[in-house]
């Protein structure tokens, strides 16, 4: 019998970084155009597990320490994806 892995997406970009700090693992990104000035939106995908949304939870309680610098670091790469992929759309994850 084959199980399908469920897929968490957050286009809450502190999330997806503290996640990826934490070693969760990315499985892709998906953008859309929003807002009224049309400004790209990460749609950060991982593979949903229990304790992916037990660390989500403690994220939203505030309850998470993580590295500052590596956090920035992924912060950084995390902005930076979303317009590569803004510019290069054939080029999707």
């Amino acid at each position: 019998m084959e199980t399908k892995n469920e897929i968490f997406s957050t286009r809450d970009l502190y999330l997806a970084a503290t996640l990826v700090t934490l070693k969760f693992r990315m499985t892709g990104v998906d953008y859309s155009i929003e807002g009224s000035k049309n400004h790209p939106v990460g749609y950060f995908k991982f593979e949903e597990t229990a304790e992916l949304l037990d660390t989500k939870d403690r994220f939203m309680q505030g309850l998470l320490e993580i590295e500052p610098k590596t956090f920035v670091t992924n912060l950084k790469s995390l902005k930076s994806e979303i317009v590569n992929i803004q510019q290069n759309p054939h080029m999707r994850r």
